[in-house]
């Protein structure tokens, strides 16, 4: 049986040939979708079939970190200590020695986080901005959003959507996803010509580009337990 503190989450859809499973990481919860065929019954004995892999997939979480004084967050590579404040009123901070916030302790949660969404719209614009520049790509609208599966996207349209969460990685890994997605304003594939403009672009051309890629494979789930 599944652990009580785990969220089991039921989803049906048209499209489903199969029952599939995944592990949602931000909630820490395995999501179940089904065909519409298949019953809730049916449901339940494919999920105690595959227990071991649910088991082996909860456990190898990163560790859910905490929002609160003591501890850490990672902002644009580093780990950066979080301090409360209680008697300051500058409301919340970030300076050399980390990240400070004022008010009752029971709150210090939510207003990291705001402060981190304000913080990753200003230095995310910026960086579109100036790579957008090197690259006479312009795109017709820059969406940031709190995404489970993609740290950025383009649509025909010339929209681009990344992910918030591009705050916490290191420069050059951001810098990757922005030219990538810039990118694709001139070619909506990926084809050789795409990767061409990417590693032209890219810091240490595509030995830079992969590196990036590896980084986000092997972290992207962390950062999404971060906030």
């Amino acid at each position: 049986m599944l652990p009580p503190t785990v969220p089991l989450v039921w989803r049906r859809s048209k499209r489903a040939r199969r029952m599939t499973l995944r592990i949602d990481a931000m909630q820490g919860s395995v999501i179940v979708t089904m065909p519409d065929r298949i019953s809730r019954k049916q449901g339940l004995a494919f999920v105690q079939q595959h227990m071991d892999w649910i088991s082996t997939s909860l456990t190898s979480l990163p560790e859910k970190p905490v929002l609160a004084h003591g501890h850490d967050i990672m902002i644009e590579g580093n780990l950066v200590p979080i301090f409360h404040e209680p008697t300051a009123r500058r409301g919340t901070w970030l300076d050399d020695d980390g990240l400070h916030v004022s008010g009752d302790a029971e709150h210090t949660e939510r207003r990291v986080r705001d402060f981190l969404l304000k913080l990753a719209k200003d230095r995310l614009d910026t960086a579109v901005k100036r790579h957008s520049e090197r690259m006479q790509l312009v795109p017709s609208r820059l969406d940031l959003r709190d995404v489970r599966t993609r740290w950025g996207s383009c649509t025909r349209q010339g929209r681009i959507m990344l992910s918030w969460r591009l705050l916490m990685t290191p420069v050059e890994i951001r810098d990757y996803v922005i030219i990538h997605e810039l990118a694709h304003l001139r070619h909506f594939d990926h084809g050789a010509d795409f990767w061409a403009l990417v590693d032209h672009f890219c810091s240490n051309g595509r030995p830079g580009r992969l590196a990036a890629e590896r980084w986000l494979r092997e972290n992207g789930t962390a950062l999404l337990r971060a906030a």
